[in-house]
């Protein structure tokens, strides 16, 4: 907006600015747009002073340190000077200094998590009391010890500057917000470990590539159609898991009662039979069905009827037993072992060598490999073998007549 209608607003302090805007011009319906530069007022916001006053302690903090440090080196340099060469000994004096403010820069590091900055601020004052210790003993010999102990209150000054500007930038964290914290960070610090040993591993791989010649295409190869093979395996199939047995319902007492005698009738029809004295059927006792739990059983029979005589009426006249026709049995064929099988303690190739030997002391080797194929069936293993065991009978053989 122009200066003539732009607003303000009472009691707030504007500053004069150069601003920009556009303005578009349109000729035979073609646009054209341009940035044109204007004066404008923007409010100004009000002075942080608690960032200003912190901006200033700590320049002065930097500055106390500052002195701190060349004032530590000055008296340890000194005081080594005539050990070591001045270089070297205004070297070894800066680092007291520089070690505590190392221990301070991690506590900053750690200053919304106590725990772990604790370590560094225990290390931190250590290192003070040191460098307090060199100045006081730069001062000693010196023979000015007052000298000595105002110049080790200079890095006490320092360190407590420093202390004071931690705590007010620490913010102690809650311990729910503090584990979330630290599980983010692991969270990062892992992906980030991950991230620089995948790339550590491709480098080396590309570099193993270029140089590592036919030795290390071979190996790459062998591992990989390993690797290949072991991936083509089936899985184990998983060990299948017993399914519960549930525990069998004890079963009911079965009672049960034999059926009654039956009546014995008159016999209508006379059956060609033997006379003989018609004895009752026995009383058929039924056996109960098999349960899964032993129950008592109870099996109550009633009492047979006696056996009643025949009377007169009831003999049946004798007659002779009619023959009953046994069918015939059929034939059974002869059973035939298959070839190659023997019966135990049947003839062996030894026997059959030995009774070949008998017969025919000059045969050849072919014509008793021939015979025993013939007996016991043909087997590569008979070239070797019928001669070798051909040869141990006839030196039996002989043996024994030479014993004889």
């Amino acid at each position: 907006m122009d200066e003539a209608t732009e607003q303000r607003i009472p009691g707030v302090k504007y500053r004069k600015v150069r601003l920009h805007r556009t303005e578009t011009t349109v000729i035979d319906g073609v646009p054209s747009t341009r940035r044109v530069p204007y004066d404008g007022w923007e409010p100004v916001p009000p002075r942080e002073w608690d960032d200003l006053i912190l901006r200033g302690v700590t320049g002065i903090a930097i500055g106390f340190t500052a002195v701190a440090v060349a004032g530590g080196t000055a008296s340890l340099g000194g005081l080594l000077d005539p050990l070591v060469p001045s270089v070297l000994a205004y070297g070894m004096g800066s680092v007291f200094a520089v070690a505590w403010m190392y221990c301070l820069a991690i506590e900053w590091l750690n200053r919304t998590a106590p725990d772990r900055a604790r370590p560094a601020k225990i290390a931190g004052w250590f290192f003070l009391l040191l460098s307090m210790c060199a100045v006081a003993a730069y001062g000693h010999t010196l023979h000015q010890p007052w000298a000595g102990g105002f110049g080790a209150a200079v890095d006490l000054v320092a360190k407590g500057a420093w202390w004071l500007l931690l705590r007010e930038y620490a913010v102690p964290l809650d311990a729910g917000v503090a584990h979330w914290v630290q599980d983010q960070e692991q969270k990062l610090a892992g992906r980030a470990l991950l991230g620089a040993r995948v790339r550590r591993l491709n480098r080396r791989a590309a570099y193993l590539r270029a140089v590592g010649g036919v030795e290390f295409e071979a190996a790459d190869a062998i591992l990989t159609s390993a690797e290949a093979a072991r991936s083509s395996l089936p899985a184990p199939a998983a060990e299948p898991t017993p399914a519960p047995v549930a525990a069998p319902a004890p079963a009911p007492a079965v009672v049960q009662a034999a059926a009654p005698a039956a009546p014995v009738a008159p016999a209508a029809p006379p059956v060609p039979v033997p006379a003989q004295p018609v004895v009752p059927a026995p009383v058929p006792v039924p056996v109960p069905a098999p349960v899964v739990a032993p129950a008592p059983t109870v099996i109550i029979s009633a009492p047979s009827a006696p056996p009643v005589p025949p009377t007169e009426e009831q003999q049946p006249p004798a007659a002779d037993p009619v023959p009953v026709p046994v069918p015939a049995a059929a034939p059974v064929p002869p059973v035939t072992p298959p070839s190659g099988i023997h019966a135990v303690g049947g003839p062996f190739k030894s026997d059959t060598i030995r009774a070949a030997l008998a017969e025919k002391p000059d045969i050849s080797d072919e014509a008793l490999i021939q015979a025993v194929e013939a007996v016991h069936g043909a087997d590569p293993a008979n070239k070797n073998s019928v001669p070798r065991t051909r040869r141990r009978i006839e030196e039996k053989q002989r043996n024994k007549k030479k014993a004889s």
